[in-house]
């Protein structure tokens, strides 16, 4: 049997689906959906159906649970169902999803992982021109009611797509097919459950999208009324201290570079091509530890406030943005710049619970370190990670560096050391690294590695042979499928050729920590949580008063046993409760007090003696 037969004889109907729609002002989710069409993949019967007309909610095109449903991008299709009150389909095959997973580090040029460059890929040519695709497109967006022929072209037109779409998922299967050598029953099933898996995520990401974060909307307008008229008085301020500024406010890179070179930080520090170090905010990062570069980092902050502050708010004054779920290479999602977790954290400030409810973020501790233990057995690291205490001052007292009562707070620079340790072993970073971050000698540094990897050696040589078996065989994947294919050892930026290896030595805790992340946010959602957004390793959910205390509890149990569904042990998870705005730690928050501070004195505003304006609320957490 082949794998496309299997499939077809699993379901009623394998359906090509494609929607179009008005999309909202975020241009993330339906605003309006004008119609949806079906091309049956076996038989090539065509199910149009016209929603334009239905006032936002229509019956259910089909009995979703016995047919399977290909779409491209399929974020798209299931916002549209949501918008119809369809509810999420669960038998999603994502051809987009399932074309980055075979070849999106492979095929980058511009468009490659397009339909159009995917069905050209195949040798599928499409009906329809990309003007005649941007001409019906423009036609969609641009009206709200349409003429007969108009809504013939329509559907003309996304039937294409369909076709399209249905000749891609016939070539998909059969690539899918020979690339992993599939050839049982068995292994059918196990590849159509991941793919499935993955079209599920898809669809808790666009329930997500639809959620969407709070705002306070009048802090947010006050902020942006004021800031322009306090803006330069704030430079002029900061600048006191670091004198990189002149009263007019043009840069001095003379006055810059002196600091550098004082900091004795200019042999490690980028220069521009006119002689000058970089003022790059990358670079800044790198040393905010350093009091006067994060002086002039926060300067840095201020000027760019007003590009932090264009959130892509919806018509129900929630922040919306694109999830991107299988974004990058080890299918993590990728923050939108949009969003307040995609700037300054103390941008968050703005983040604030709808009218009866708390938000709560659940983040995954220690999330790499617990990975690698996992998926390693190493017997060492799990001992360090399972104490349940903080996993580097804990490394710290097996090396016997630190006493046994030592914790964080009483040897921050033991911890950092083992922080540094944990990173350069999980990216192959080498003995160069923590030189510079630790500020050893070489020597020293290698004693440091060397210490490291002998005492954890199983870890060390459980991920050298997981490289070794990619590199042999051609790809590297996660338990539920997630792969990278590998075509040559090193890749090629800005001209230089870069080796792969480091990147393959992280790539499994990295994509197994997005497996874990994704698997908490079915799990969420099949219990009917209000997630808000994803980040990173964490998440951020909605929850009503007075359940609180039972719900944050329970999301917590599903987190933790999501991690045990994908690495076998459990991840421990963190909960932080925000009853009003998003208050951040002391060293992110100062920056949006001194803001909040100038705006209330421009307004002739009393203000707290702690900086926080006094129309900020703080309720009692119910715990």
């Amino acid at each position: 049997m082949k794998f496309l037969q299997y499939i077809k004889d699993s379901y009623t109907h394998v359906f090509a689906v494609d929607a179009e729609y008005e999309p909202d002002i975020t241009k993330t989710i339906p605003k309006r959906v004008v119609c949806v069409v079906y091309t049956d993949v076996f038989t090539g019967r065509v199910y149009p159906f016209w929603e334009n007309n239905n006032n936002g909610s229509s019956p259910r095109h089909f009995e979703y649970e016995d047919v399977l449903l290909i779409s491209y991008n399929a974020t798209a299709e299931i916002g549209s169902y949501l918008n119809l009150f369809h509810g999420r389909p669960l038998n999603v095959w994502d051809a987009y999803i399932e074309n980055n997973r075979l070849y999106k580090h492979i095929r980058n040029g511009k468009g490659a992982n397009t339909l159009l460059g995917t069905a050209e890929y195949y040798g599928i040519k499409d009906k329809i021109s990309e003007l005649e695709k941007q001409e019906n497109i423009n036609l969609i967006i641009n009206n709200e009611n349409y003429t007969p022929s108009q809504e013939k072209r329509i559907l003309k037109y996304c039937q294409s797509d369909t076709e399209t779409l249905r000749q891609i998922f016939i070539k998909q299967v059969e690539d899918i097919e020979d690339r992993n050598k599939l050839k049982t029953d068995k292994d059918f099933k196990r590849e159509l459950w991941q793919i499935l898996n993955r079209g599920r995520a898809i669809g808790c990401g666009a329930l997500i999208e639809r959620t969407a974060i709070p705002l306070d909307l009048p802090l947010l307008k006050k902020v942006k009324t004021y800031w322009p008229l306090v803006k330069n008085k704030l430079i002029r301020r900061f600048n006191k201290e670091v004198g990189v500024f002149t009263d007019d406010l043009v840069f001095k890179h003379d006055r810059f570079d002196e600091i550098i070179i004082k900091n004795n930080l200019a042999h490690k520090w980028l220069r521009m091509k006119n002689g000058h170090f970089t003022t790059n905010k990358n670079y800044l990062k790198k040393f905010t530890h350093i009091p006067i570069i994060k002086k002039i980092n926060e300067i840095r902050g201020i000027q760019s406030l007003d590009k932090l502050l264009h959130f892509g708010i919806g018509e129900d004054g929630r922040a919306r943005t694109n999830i991107n779920m299988f974004e990058t290479i080890t299918s993590r999602t990728k923050i939108s710049s949009k969003s307040p977790f995609g700037a300054s954290k103390w941008v968050r400030n703005f983040i604030k619970p709808s009218w009866g409810n708390y938000l709560v973020y659940l983040d995954y501790v220690s999330n790499e370190p617990a990975i690698a233990a996992y998926l390693s057995g190493d017997p060492e690291m799990l001992k360090i990670y399972q104490s349940g205490e903080d996993v580097n001052i804990t490394a710290a007292k097996h090396f016997k560096m630190v006493p046994d009562n030592a914790t964080k707070q009483s040897h921050p620079r033991e911890r950092k050391i083992f922080k540094e340790l944990y990173f350069a072993g999980l990216y192959g970073a080498g003995p160069g690294y923590l030189v510079k971050k630790l500020g050893v000698s070489m020597t020293k540094a290698k004693k440091l590695q060397s210490m490291f990897r002998e005492k954890f050696k199983i870890y060390f040589n459980w991920i050298e042979s997981i490289v070794e078996g990619a590199l042999v065989h051609g790809k590297i994947e996660t338990i539920f499928g997630w792969q990278r294919y590998i075509k040559d050892l090193w890749v090629y930026n800005q001209g230089r050729r870069k080796p792969i290896r480091n990147s393959l030595l992280n790539w499994p805790i990295q994509s197994h920590g997005a497996e874990v992340l994704r698997r908490a946010i079915i799990n969420l959602t099949d219990e009917f949580f209000e997630i808000c957004t994803t980040v990173h390793d964490a998440v951020l959910i909605q929850i009503p008063i007075p359940d609180f205390k039972s719900r944050v509890n329970l999301a917590k149990e599903i987190m933790v046993r999501s991690s045990i569904e994908v690495i076998g042990g459990p991840i421990r998870v963190d909960h932080e409760t925000i009853t009003g705005n998003f208050i951040q730690a002391p060293e992110d928050q100062i920056f949006f007090d001194e803001i909040m501070k100038e705006i209330e004195i421009y307004k002739g505003t009393p203000v707290l003696g702690d900086g926080v304006h006094p129309n900020r609320e703080h309720p009692p957490i119910l715990l």
